[in-house]
């Protein structure tokens, strides 16, 4: 392959993995969403966002989407990786808080488009 064709290969092959990655992220946050709106409950990873923006409805807590909450917690989550881990931090595991800030903003998303949904008893 000539340098241009390798070139052109990485670009694309750059653009599809990433493609990938916001596809998948969808994919969970519709699922995070999709729990949530179902009454039963959310997933592990999204159950502290949860319970903390329940809280903010009745003023314990700031009144923020589980998203936000989301996006505080993976944040909250690098400081701490950064805190045990101090001379062996990666830098590049800084990217985390732009992956952590896209998933809220993608559960936030989904918590919207699935807003119409009802779930008031099993069948449904």
């Amino acid at each position: 392959m000539s340098n241009r064709q390798t070139k052109r290969h990485k670009i694309i092959s750059f653009i599809w993995q990433h493609f990938l990655l916001l596809l998948s992220l969808n994919i969970m946050t519709l699922g995070v969403a999709l729990c949530v709106r179902s009454n039963l409950g959310s997933s592990v990873i999204s159950s502290l966002p949860y319970v903390f923006s329940m809280a903010g409805s009745i003023h314990i807590v700031p009144e923020w989407t589980i998203g936000t909450y989301t996006i505080l917690m993976n944040c909250l989550f690098v400081v701490c990786q950064f805190l045990i881990l101090r001379d062996r931090f990666d830098f590049v595991q800084i990217f985390q808080i732009v992956l952590g800030f896209v998933f809220g903003k993608l559960i936030d998303l989904n918590m919207w488009l699935t807003e119409f949904l009802i779930c008031d008893n099993l069948a449904i």
